[in-house]
């Protein structure tokens, strides 16, 4: 049945493209459409209707109103029309009905069957196949901001997209149209201007603003190259033309902001702060602040206007302030952010909470790169040596072994810390000098102690822990322990999984009794001799 319905989709559809007269046809193509349930027509009679839609567009076989006014003066007199006028209407309503399908398939969350993402998906390739076709016939004005781009075609598909659920497919089909320079200029200037007034703003709606700004391409900028080609005006231009999606390079002004590349990151720079001035669940806190690092700073023209934000994020304490240390880190190191006592508050974090987190991976990769440097005092780095072994004391053994690998990198990169494995100052011996609840590191003491807590895990249960601990013996060795592995492994799973692997040695028993069960006296023999041997 379904293959026939496909044939029969194929068959309207050439006779549309072959006969004008065969138009009327697209109504029973436009249901095909709306039968949702049978996705792969629908799909199928969706792409033929903009072929069709196209075709039409691109061989002028019908004009487009080059305005609503005009559409609406049609309208109004169609009993006037002739039948070129009233077929040029006609087109136009089934071509609306069209786009209304396909914006509400995009917008629509209740279908449960996975397969109409195929449809969704279907849907953006052919609502932007329509902003290029219908973009061909718009008007000319002098103003380039409001010629030649379908604006309000292009803000329904935006306003559709950013009101359904996304998942990684529809955001990397959505990203595949980003890159091009025309639909990123336009696109961007609609979030920042009218998106938010036309919009009810929902959790949905923000979540994916956010996924589409971390989605944005090509923002990054690189450094360009010292020595340029000859003909470096044509390589240019022919670039440009395939960065353009509706636009022509010939019909823009050299100075056209629709492609300079500094104007689209003020506007995505202007379009995050716009963002952030949004009422943000707590879920959608810890996600901005994961994808601000990598996916969003660097985009910005001027990070340093997130400076309160992240200023306020990291004093909040808890989980947050340990997402949010990448990102001010990124701000203090490269864009010159002044944050006293940074690592005193880095300090303050280091708790034993920090293990039951789902990010103690990231916090324990950024406190590697906070302390890299050779010219931090020995004071700062003794102080976190001496926490972090204290915090062995109750770290959950599949940690352990990376926790101990990362002291003794500490140790061999600030040899001035090596002190403390055997510090031969006198003091009492049931009496430990460091106090770990002080907030100040400088006060701590760390200096006037020593590893006792790593002695002490010698004698752990875990017998991969103790075997670790005894690389401490020698540090001599100047190369550091790569703590990939250790991050990767440091599972309760993987600590059963490497426990089951290794192949342990059992000792032979002196005797090996072949046992079986008596009956008559409740008691156990050997089928050999005959010899009972009583367990009880």
């Amino acid at each position: 049945m379904g293959s026939n319905l496909n044939e029969k989709i194929d068959s309207i559809t050439d006779q549309i493209l072959k006969n004008k007269k065969r138009s009327n046809l697209i109504v029973d193509l436009i249901k095909y459409a709306s039968e949702a349930k049978k996705i792969q027509p629908c799909v199928k009679s969706i792409g033929s209707l903009c072929h069709i839609f196209g075709s039409y567009l691109k061989e002028a076989k019908f004009l487009l109103f080059l305005n609503q006014n005009e559409l609406e003066m049609f309208e109004k007199s169609s009993k006037n029309l002739n039948s070129d006028e009233k077929y040029r209407l006609w087109m136009n309503q089934r071509l609306a009905d069209l786009k209304s399908l396909m914006l509400e398939y995009l917008k629509n969350n209740s279908s449960k069957n996975p397969k109409f993402q195929t449809v969704k998906i279907t849907c953006i390739n052919g609502l932007f196949d329509l902003v290029k076709y219908e973009a061909q016939f718009k008007k000319v004005e002098e103003n380039e901001e409001k010629h030649q781009i379908p604006q309000e075609l292009l803000e329904n598909i935006m306003d559709a997209f950013l009101n359904t659920e996304l998942n990684e497919k529809l955001i990397k089909k959505i990203r595949s149209f980003l890159s091009f320079w025309d639909l990123r200029y336009f696109i961007l200037k609609y979030m920042l201007i009218d998106f938010y007034k036309k919009n009810h703003v929902t959790e949905t709606v923000l979540e994916n603003v956010l996924s589409i700004l971390a989605a944005m391409p090509d923002l990054v900028k690189e450094e360009k190259p010292k020595t340029e080609p000859a003909n470096d005006a044509e390589i240019i231009d022919k670039a440009m033309e395939q960065k353009l999606y509706v636009l022509k390079r010939e019909n823009l002004a050299i100075n056209s902001k629709i492609i300079q590349q500094d104007i689209h990151r003020k506007l995505f720079n202007d379009c995050f702060v716009s963002f952030l001035k949004n009422q943000l669940s707590p879920k959608l806190y810890k996600k901005l602040l994961i994808k601000l690092p990598e996916k969003l700073i660097p985009k910005m023209t001027n990070p340093l206007m997130l400076a309160d934000f992240l200023t306020h994020s990291y004093n909040s304490g808890g989980l947050i302030s340990v997402l949010a240390l990448n990102s001010l880190f990124i701000l203090i190191n490269y864009y010159n952010l002044e944050y006293p006592n940074f690592y005193q508050k880095v300090y303050q974090l280091l708790d034993s909470a920090i293990f039951h987190s789902k990010y103690k991976d990231r916090f324990f990769q950024l406190l590697d790169m906070f302390l890299l440097s050779t010219h931090l005092s020995s004071v700062l780095v003794a102080a976190f040596i001496k926490k972090l072994s204290r915090m062995s004391l109750t770290c959950p053994p599949a940690d352990l072994k990376f926790l101990v690998l990362f002291t003794y990198n500490l140790l061999i990169r600030h040899p001035n810390c090596k002190i403390l494995i055997h510090n031969k100052t006198k003091a009492d011996i049931l009496e430990d000098p460091f106090d770990i609840d002080c907030a100040d590191f400088k006060n701590s003491n760390a200096l006037k102690s020593s590893l006792w807590e790593i002695q002490t895990l010698k004698s752990h249960y875990c017998a991969y822990v103790s075997k670790e601990i005894e690389k401490m013996n020698n540090l001599s060795q100047a190369v550091e322990f790569q703590l990939d592995d250790a991050f990767e492994n440091n599972s309760y799973e993987a600590l059963i999984d490497m426990e089951l692997d290794s192949n342990k040695a059992t000792a032979n028993c002196a005797l090996n009794y072949s046992l079986s069960i008596n009956a008559e006296n409740d008691g156990f023999y050997d089928v050999q001799v005959s010899n009972l041997v009583k367990m009880n």
